[in-house]
C-alpha cells in the first residue's frame, strides 16, 4: 500500500479518531471509506443529472409529437 500524508488540525484529528474508534477501524480505513463513498456520491449525482436531462428531452419530444397530432386531428385526418 502507498502512504499518503495528511495535515490536519486538532479538531479534525479528534473527529477522525472518534470515527475510527466508533467504526472499529483505523483512521486510514475511515479516510479510504470516505473517499470511496464520496466517489460513489459524485457518480450518483452525475447519473441523476443525466436522467433529468434525458427526461426533459423526452418530455419536449412528446410535446412536439402531441402538437403535431393535434394539428393533424384539427385538419380532419
Amino acid at each position: 500500500m502507498k502512504t499518503i500524508t495528511l495535515k490536519s488540525d486538532d479538531t479534525f484529528d479528534a473527529l477522525l479518531t472518534e470515527l475510527a474508534r466508533n467504526l472499529n477501524t483505523t483512521k486510514s480505513g475511515v479516510i479510504r471509506a470516505a473517499v470511496i463513498n464520496y466517489k460513489n456520491y459524485l457518480e450518483s449525482v452525475s447519473l441523476g443529472r443525466q436522467v433529468r436531462e434525458a427526461s426533459l428531452r423526452v418530455r419536449e419530444e412528446a410535446l412536439e409529437k402531441a402538437s403535431e397530432l393535434d394539428a393533424a386531428h384539427a385538419d380532419g385526418l
